[in-house]
């Protein structure tokens, strides 16, 4: 049977990773909704796409691009460009400082493409087939006359070859490419994030002097202290059973609020009703940004001054506690080593570490009614 002094060290220093993980993923996404992280990579997987080019093969190089304000998308003439400039796409950015959207649907994408291929100057009921063909034969679209990538208009030549010319056929064809290529534009995502994590959680971990290797030597030596920290952990994990939801659906309201645009957005026609809809849409999205904005600010100071606060009094690490860290240290290299330990944790992020809690709690629980059913007997 699994020790329970051990056992009460590993859930005290996962509910510490928890809290503070917690902390750097409130952080990340106020600084991934500053600066339009979201954007950035769905831009970058259109530009792979249209221009069959991978411009950020270097992760750190890609990572500060998420830093810059501009976009990384293509030149003035290429395909990415002018699909960017499409009004549905256009009309979707937040704000001047975030041009571009966050999220877009495949039916979105898919029209887009359509009508980049087929040209402006399009009559209903006009038969758009013949147009799509010759833009694919000239390789250059007929909506803003850009050159289409060799490869990529090799792969638009297939699937259009495959829909054997019908129109609505193909644009199932590139709702599937679009779907295919956001699976993995999903995985661009979290492995940028992980490495932004783990620079944030080294900054809280040597601001709030979060020292791994401490903190388990103070929870071996002191039962008191590893009771005071579980039950801590087990009230904190009863007050958010559906800790997904609760903290971490500001994506997912990402995402309803571009749909929601997108479903207002200006088509076809550029009319101007169109516009004031969309101005409308655009102004209530722009605010409901800033809305999230506010609530993770505001998470991220409870969090703080509640939950963190107290569990670093209880196990004594936090600002206050440099002068008595470094005053038994025997060297600044053990500290950086339990700061680059924890940092190491906080970039697995909080639904690893709440998971585990759970899970920690969970066989605590069936050991001690183990342990009373023997104490019964």
């Amino acid at each position: 049977m699994l020790n329970s002094g051990v056992l009460d060290v590993v859930t005290g220093l996962v509910f510490i990773f928890l809290l503070y993980s917690l902390l750097a993923t409130l952080v990340q996404e106020i600084i991934a909704t500053n600066f339009g992280f979201r954007s950035k990579i769905l831009e970058r997987a259109v530009f792979r796409m249209l221009e069959d080019e991978n411009k950020f093969e270097s992760r750190f190089k890609s990572i500060f691009y998420l830093f810059k304000r501009s976009g990384n998308g293509g030149r003035a003439n290429s395909a990415t460009n002018t699909f960017y400039k499409h009004p549905l796409i256009r009309f979707l950015g937040e704000n001047d400082g975030h041009k571009k959207p966050s999220y877009i649907k495949k039916e979105t994408f898919a029209k887009v493409m359509i009508d980049l291929l087929r040209g402006e100057n399009v009559k209903p009921g006009d038969d758009v087939a013949p147009l799509i063909q010759q833009s694919l034969e000239a390789k250059r679209t007929s909506w803003g006359k850009a050159g289409i990538n060799e490869a990529t208009n090799s792969y638009l030549s297939s699937i259009w070859t495959d829909a054997k010319g019908d129109v609505e056929k193909f644009r199932e064809y590139l709702e599937n490419w679009f779907d295919l290529t956001m699976d993995r534009a999903s995985g661009w995502y979290k492995k940028h994030v992980q490495v932004i994590l783990f620079f944030i959680g080294f900054a809280i971990a040597v601001i709030f002097n979060v020292d791994t290797i401490v903190i388990v030597d103070k929870l071996e030596k002191d039962p008191t202290l590893r009771e005071q920290l579980v039950q801590q952990a087990d009230v904190f994990a009863r007050a958010y059973p559906n800790l997904d939801d609760q903290i971490f659906n500001q994506e997912k309201e990402i995402k309803d609020l571009d749909t929601k645009t997108q479903a207002n957005g200006v088509l076809a026609n550029d009319s101007l009703k169109d516009k004031l809809t969309q101005a409308k849409d655009n102004l209530e999205k722009y605010n409901s940004i800033q809305t999230l904005r506010n609530r993770l600010l505001n998470r991220a100071d409870s969090l703080i001054n509640i939950d963190i606060h107290k569990a670093n009094d209880i196990v004594g690490i936090g600002i206050n506690s440099y002068g008595q860290t470094f005053h038994k240290m025997s060297c600044f290299i053990k500290s950086l080593i339990g700061w680059l330990i924890t940092a190491l944790a906080l970039s697995l992020g909080a639904p690893f570490w709440f998971d585990i809690l759970n899970k920690l709690m969970k066989l605590r629980s069936s050991i001690s009614t183990e342990k009373s059913e023997k104490n019964d007997i």
